[in-house]
């Protein structure tokens, strides 16, 4: 009899998780949003919208908008700084508070909210950009990469462990050359993954389920002005495949993954001389246009996470909780 009230027990529990994650789902949508820079008013600003392109709606003036790990913040950049604002458009507060004179690019939050990877020009080297990584209050910046190439556009392994980014190795003629990368969040232990000498490529993307890394690049780099197409590689270097069409005139950049690694949204040139926004099957299917605006550009699309993200150290948004809350505290004590 104990046994077939633990069954029951359990069956009653299992339906209402069932229920739960169906009423999640449905609030949430399945696809969930996708952020992206537009500047259809005339300046620069954030907009947020559903997986398909409907129903966009203006949050803020930024760009380069990322996704915090509670998917209900977006960060991004506005006058040098890195701001946050709520997916509803308020809240909107300055993280780095003027504290970094150089230019800052690329953000993006670790999986558990605590840090910050970013692009900066800061230190010496000649100038030559380095990959950072700081607190999320802004505090305590570290050079993971402190070297002369061009680093560029640092995404976290959703574990929290690692950190991709693109390289510009080798400038050959009129041609720069670049691979991508993966360091461990120290940036130690760095793994040259594409391997591919006579390529550039940039702008990557790690996947939700950790499994590959979506990236842009040109099978001839000349120098700032060849195609660039979306590719995809396995986390571990093998298998890289080139999932769009390699047009004359396709220049195709900023990939993103969708919250269940199926989907990978990017931005286009058209043949208006303007970006559009697209989204595709994670093997190149099923191509569409979702913003379709003319004489207007967007980019730097970012597919909002799965509610409640588990963090690297395995718990769950509550841990978030406590990060987001810190930062808002020591952000208000400034």
């Amino acid at each position: 009899m104990r046994r077939f009230r633990i069954f029951q027990n359990s069956r009653g529990l299992l339906l209402i998780l069932l229920l739960f994650i169906s009423v999640v789902r449905h609030a949430y949508g399945v696809e969930g949003k996708i952020a992206f820079t537009s500047n259809r008013d005339g300046e620069r600003a954030i907009y947020l919208m559903d997986g398909d392109g409907q129903n966009p709606i203006k949050l803020t003036e930024g760009n380069m908008p990322a996704w915090l790990p509670d998917g209900e913040t977006i960060g991004f950049l506005y006058g040098g700084d890195i701001w946050m604002i709520d997916r509803e458009g308020t809240d909107r507060r300055n993280i780095t508070k003027g504290r970094f004179k150089e230019t800052i690019l690329y953000p993006d939050w670790s999986p558990d909210g605590s840090k910050i990877v970013y692009w900066s020009r800061v230190g010496g080297n000649f100038g030559t950009p380095d990959i950072y990584v700081m607190d999320a209050d802004g505090r305590n910046p570290k050079n993971l990469t402190d070297d002369l190439h061009y680093d560029d556009s640092p995404s976290w392994s959703p574990d929290g462990r690692n950190v991709a980014f693109a390289a510009y190795l080798r400038p050959r003629g009129n041609r720069v050359e670049s691979e991508i990368f993966v360091m461990d969040a120290k940036g130690d232990n760095r793994v040259n993954l594409t391997q591919n000498p006579r390529a550039k490529s940039r702008q990557v993307s790690w996947s939700p389920d950790g499994t590959r890394i979506a990236y842009s690049a040109s099978p001839k780099p000349f120098l700032w002005s060849s195609p660039y197409n979306i590719y995809v590689v396995n986390a571990d270097g093998t298998d890289p495949v080139l999932l769009t069409a390699p047009e004359r005139w396709a220049y195709e950049y900023h990939p993103c993954w969708s919250p269940d690694s199926k989907k990978i949204a990017f931005s286009k040139y058209t043949p208006d001389g303007f970006h559009d926004i697209f989204t595709m099957n994670a093997d190149g299917s099923e191509l569409t246009n979702i913003t379709q605006t003319h004489r207007v550009s967007e980019g730097y699309p970012a597919w909002s996470p799965a509610p409640q993200a588990v963090s690297s150290q395995g718990r769950l948004a509550t841990r978030w909780g406590e990060v987001k809350q810190g930062t808002r505290l020591s952000a208000t004590a400034k």
